[in-house]
């Protein structure tokens, strides 16, 4: 051991760093290097096949462990153990040469010991791999074989299961298609069964099996009339018809049975009421209680054939046969105590019209309601759809039935109304059937469709003959009136009832009591004042004692209440024409009574125009609250142009047979059409038309009447300006303009004025009796006056010399201003109760209506120009203020 250990360390010592035993030069350190390399790059022989290089893992660690404990255990190589034994020495470099390649060989080995032994390790399991594939083969071959066989079976079972789903199906097919035909066949089959059952004896129609059989027969021609492919299928549908028909007559029979059995009854009980001297409608009466008994009976058979109506035609004329029956059964039954009834009610009512058409149409609301309640009981409403706007009407055979009941009164009341000639009768019957009848009645029973029919026909035959009686009524008593002395004694009929107002104001401030005035009153009221009072809420009522009690002119009043008739009893387009023409006729009437007052010799032409004033303005407020236009559209032909034409045919006689466009007879017939004029009439422009004329007529011959020689006077002055050539010729010394014959002119004219001008405002004050109508209307006058003096002067100063103006003596404007207010009427002194009417006796529109008048009938702008609409208190105060200041410092008048 100490020799191998003091071998080897002079082994080391060989190579050693410091002191080197056999150092080595650079190139044998080199070459050395290359064959270590070289032997750690072995090449592979030339004779083993090169492989693809793979990554060789170890299969066992175990493996690894024991080669590291083998080279644990075998030291070092053999040949270094011989060299420590002593077998081997080493004393010629051919020796030493052999060692290293021994120990070569030994690294070599000990190198490939373990390459060696993973090649027999993987030998080894190169077999084992080898078994295993084998198994695995194996057992691959087994399991194709056995899925081989698993398909085979899956197929064969998959094929046997379809199979047998199929079987299934068609199994199935089978059993539905038997128990089809077993259905269709027993469609075919159950018709002898029915037909059986229909012959059966013991079949009722109140049986239970009898309402199942009949909707079985329906079912089975629903269902044939369904599948008419069938072979047999018309010929059983025919059968099952001929059943139905069978079952239906049955129903039919059973039905009109009961309904022919209450009728009896209840003939047999209003003959017993006859026989006992009852009231004919009260008979009535015994007529619903056996058909209400026999209702439970037949009402289930009727609401079958309703719900089946729609099924077939058989059910639908079974159900109108049995309703005719049943309405035909009432009719015959009703018709004579209706008319009975009716007969009775003439008798009681044969003189009062209204009495008749209330008890009347009361009766009739009282069947027609039992009726329909008695229908409903029995047969439901029809809901078939309606047409937009149609009357829905859900019974019309009830409706047509009631129709028949219902002209039995009108029938009898129809030739009645016809006869009435009073327009208070018509009018009130039109108010019963427009209030009680089709407003109350109809409102209240919407659904007696039958009864507000006949109540509009009856409402229209009054209405037509409202109609004609008012156009007769126009005629005779307002166009054709023919007045009384009294009637146009104007103004002694004010005169007189003023004369009774100022004795009833005496008595009352004598201190008699309230009820001898109230008592007084009365006895000057009539009922004709008291009906033109309600004509409406605020009627023309002027200070006048005859306007306040409506002591107006008889055709005045007349149309007043003719249109306070017609306008609650007309519809509004019938009243505006009905009311245009009671308006002219009025209107006529009023012109031709002020031409009588105006032609009398007694009386002057101003007592005409203020009568006709006066009623004019009456009718005016009394026609306001109408909502109505008071017009009315004529339509006429002009035939201005088929008279031309002809006389152009017959000046072109020889071009009759022309060919070309100048043929005459073509131009005669394209030019001869007549022309269609439309005309519209308002009544209430005729009435301002006539007010303006009148007003403006009145004072025109109230100032002509104090003027007239001053006015032509004037107007013979304007006619020699406008003639005169010579500037230098003077007008006073014309003959007609010498200072005399104007003076003469001057003092008579004024004369008249101071005469003739209280006697128009007393006039004024009878006939209107309201101080703002009065002032409106004289002030017109008054300017005139004024103005015609004013131009006289101008002239004076223009034309005479200033001895000539003092011979004349013409009065200047502040005189003549209190010449009239000297003369004027001072205005009366009225009651409390006169005041408060005279408050309302002129509205606005009167009023201003008269402002526009004296504008257009006077000269100068001031006259009318600056009043304007106010108050009646303030238009009181401003008259006041003008009469004083008339009276102290007169106004001064401009000169145009």
């Amino acid at each position: 051991m100490n020799m191998s250990g003091s071998i080897v360390a002079k082994l080391t010592e060989w190579e050693g760093v410091d002191s080197p035993l056999a150092p080595l030069n650079n190139l044998q350190e080199e070459a050395i290097a290359s064959v270590a390399e070289s032997l750690l790059d072995r090449p592979m022989p030339a004779h083993i096949k090169q492989k693809p290089s793979v990554e060789v893992k170890p299969i066992d660690n175990n493996f690894q462990d024991y080669n590291k404990n083998k080279e644990k255990e075998s030291g070092l190589f053999p040949v270094f153990d011989k060299i420590e034994r002593g077998e081997l020495v080493i004393s010629t470099g051919q020796e030493c040469l052999h060692w290293m390649h021994e120990l070569e060989s030994c690294l070599l080995d000990q190198e490939l010991k373990p390459y060696r032994h993973y090649i027999e390790e993987l030998e080894r399991q190169k077999e084992i791999t080898n078994g295993l594939q084998e198994q695995v083969n194996t057992s691959l071959d087994q399991l194709s074989l056995l899925t081989n066989q698993y398909e085979s079976v899956k197929q064969k079972s998959t094929e046997l299961h379809t199979a047998c789903q199929h079987l299934l199906k068609e199994q199935t097919q089978l059993n539905e298609t038997n128990l089809k035909m077993q259905d269709n066949l027993k469609v075919f089959l159950e018709y002898e069964k029915i037909v059986h059952k229909l012959d059966s004896a013991t079949l009722s129609v109140q049986s239970e099996a009898f309402l199942p059989l009949i909707a079985k027969i329906n079912e089975n021609m629903m269902y044939l009339i369904d599948h008419p492919h069938y072979k047999e299928s018309g010929n059983y549908l025919a059968l099952y018809k001929t059943a139905l028909i069978r079952g239906l007559s049955m129903i039919n029979v059973f039905v009109t049975g009961c309904i022919d059995s209450a009728a009896k009854g209840a003939n047999q009980s209003a003959a017993l009421a006859t026989g006992s001297s009852e009231v004919p409608h009260t008979t009535l009466t015994l007529f619903y209680g056996r058909f209400r008994a026999c209702v439970p009976r037949v009402r289930h058979l009727i609401v079958e054939i309703e719900r089946k109506q729609d099924q077939a035609m058989e059910y639908k004329q079974l159900l109108q046969s049995i309703e005719h029956h049943y309405l035909n059964s009432r009719r015959d039954l009703l018709t004579p105590s209706v008319k009975a009834a009716v007969s009775q009610l003439l008798t009681v009512h044969s003189r009062d019209h209204c009495g008749l058409l209330r008890a009347g149409c009361a009766f009739l609301l009282h069947v027609c309601e039992d009726e329909t309640q008695l229908h409903s009981q029995m047969f439901s409403p029809i809901t078939d759809p309606q047409p937009d706007g149609a009357e829905i009407d859900n019974r019309p055979n009830l409706t047509s039935f009631l129709s028949k009941l219902c002209e039995v009164l009108y029938d009898n009341l129809r030739p009645l109304i016809i006869q009435v000639s009073h327009l208070e009768t018509l009018a009130e019957l039109t108010t019963i059937l427009r209030v009680e009848i089709l407003g109350q009645h109809c409102s209240t029973y919407p659904h007696l469709i039958a009864y507000r029919r006949i109540g509009q026909q009856i409402l229209q035959d009054v209405q037509e003959r409202l109609v004609y009686r008012t156009s007769v009524y126009i005629r005779s008593d307002i166009i054709g009136y023919q007045p009384s002395p009294g009637d146009l004694a104007y103004p002694e009929k004010l005169e007189m009832m003023e004369a009774i107002a100022n004795q009833q104001m005496e008595d009352q401030k004598g201190g008699k009591g309230a009820h001898s005035r109230q008592n007084s009153t009365s006895s000057v009221v009539s009922m004709t004042s008291m009906e033109v009072g309600s004509i409406n809420t605020k009627s023309y009522m002027s200070c006048s004692p005859a306007d306040l009690h409506g002591m107006w002119y008889p055709p005045v009043r007349r149309t007043l209440l003719t249109l306070s008739k017609l306008y609650r009893c007309l519809e509004k387009p019938i009243f505006s024409g009905l009311a245009q023409e009671v308006l002219a006729s009025c209107l006529d009437s009023i012109a031709s009574a002020a031409q009588q007052i105006s032609a009398n010799p007694k009386k002057s032409v101003a007592d005409g125009k203020l009568f006709e004033i006066k009623h004019l303005l009456i009718v005016r407020e009394q026609i306001i609250p109408f909502q109505s236009d008071f017009m009315v559209k004529e339509t006429s032909l002009d035939f201005t142009k088929v008279k031309t034409a002809a006389l152009t045919l017959f000046n072109k006689k020889g071009e009759i047979l022309n060919l070309n466009s100048s043929n005459a007879l073509l131009e005669f017939l394209l030019e001869g059409t007549p022309g269609v004029q439309e005309h519209l009439r308002d009544s209430k422009k005729e009435v301002d038309r006539r007010l303006k004329a009148s007003c403006e007529q009145f004072i025109q011959d109230s100032v002509k009447s104090m003027l007239g020689e001053l006015q032509q006077f004037n107007a013979k002055v304007l006619d020699f300006y406008q003639i005169r050539g010579d500037k230098s010729a003077k007008l006073s010394t014309q003959p007609w303009a010498a200072d005399t014959n104007l003076q003469n002119i001057v003092a008579h004219t004024t004369r008249d004025i101071k005469a003739k001008v209280p006697l128009i405002q007393r006039k004024m004050q009878l006939y209107l009796a309201n101080r703002e109508t009065e002032f409106i209307l004289f002030r017109p006058i008054r300017a005139q006056i004024l103005t015609a003096f004013m131009t006289l002067i101008t002239t004076l100063k223009a034309e005479y010399t200033a001895d000539q103006e003092v011979v004349v003596g013409c009065p200047n404007q502040e005189q003549l201003a209190a010449i009239l207010a000297s003369v004027a009427v001072k205005p009366l002194q009225r009651s409390r109760s006169s005041t408060a009417s005279r408050e309302v006796s002129t509205s606005p529109e009167q009023q201003q209506h008269l402002r526009q008048l004296s504008r257009e009938s006077s000269v100068p702008k001031e006259s009318l120009g600056d009043i304007q609409e106010k108050p009646a208190s303030e238009q009181q105060e401003k008259i006041a203020e003008e009469e004083k200041s008339a009276s102290e410092q007169p106004a001064k008048i401009t000169d145009d």
